[in-house]
């Protein structure tokens, strides 16, 4: 089972288990952290990689595009905590702002619905 993850930022140890309890020992996390500009690149990286699963970190619009495409992302759920105290570097990650975010689970994007309204 091999899991493309797309972000700048590495999985935390807590993630990494957590896959492995849903897809078994064994899973292989392949980061990539470059920069790309739209689903379409994402999806040919994840085809060209041959992944089982991906987690992207992304806009919603290019998550829903990838949605469009046929992949269904997994979303690592993070809820923010108060930034005091030690970090704990398993499942804990300090963001910019002086914000802190907790791993909670993973979830499986099936669709994203944007709305709009007009300006005037």
């Amino acid at each position: 089972m091999k899991i493309y993850w797309v972000s700048r930022h590495e999985p935390l140890p807590a993630q990494v288990r957590e896959l492995e309890r849903l897809f078994g020992p064994g899973v292989e996390v392949q980061q990539d952290p470059r920069p790309f500009s739209n689903a379409e690149e994402i999806a040919a990286r994840v085809k060209a990689a041959r992944a089982d699963e991906v987690v992207v970190v992304a806009p919603l619009s290019v998550i829903q595009r990838l949605t469009e495409l046929g992949i269904r992302p997994l979303w690592a759920e993070m809820e923010a905590i108060p930034p005091e105290g030690k970090l704990d570097p398993e499942w804990e990650v300090d963001a910019p702002g002086g914000r802190r975010y907790r791993f909670r689970r993973f979830r499986r994007i099936v669709g994203v619905k944007i709305e709009y309204e007009e300006l005037e």
